[in-house]
């Protein structure tokens, strides 16, 4: 059995994220607002389904609904929230960004 990741200390959105998170429908802006909170506190919960994206596995991302994604990046005690997107675009975080 895997043992549950610790709770994150500090959070940072990016600006790319920010503007996502506005962008969003209220219902669902208040969706991903309630699943930041449950990644930072317990980012091991099944329900958030997280796992890095392939197949570089520098992004990783959690499950807002059926078609929404969280893309974060968890630096030690750091969540890095990056943007949200639909299933269909997480191909956009399956390689590192270019140095």
């Amino acid at each position: 059995m895997r043992q549950p990741a610790p709770a994150f200390k500090t959070l940072e959105a990016t600006k790319q994220y920010r503007a996502a998170l506005a962008s969003l429908q209220p219902v669902v802006r208040k969706q991903v607002l309630a699943r930041v909170k449950l990644l930072f506190d317990n980012p091991s919960h099944p329900s958030l389904r997280a796992h890095s994206v392939k197949p570089d596995k520098h992004y990783w991302e959690a499950y807002v609904n059926l078609g929404d994604r969280i893309i974060y990046i968890p630096d030690g005690s750091n969540l890095v929230l990056v943007d949200v997107v639909s299933h269909d675009d997480i191909h956009r975080y399956s390689r590192r960004p270019p140095r």
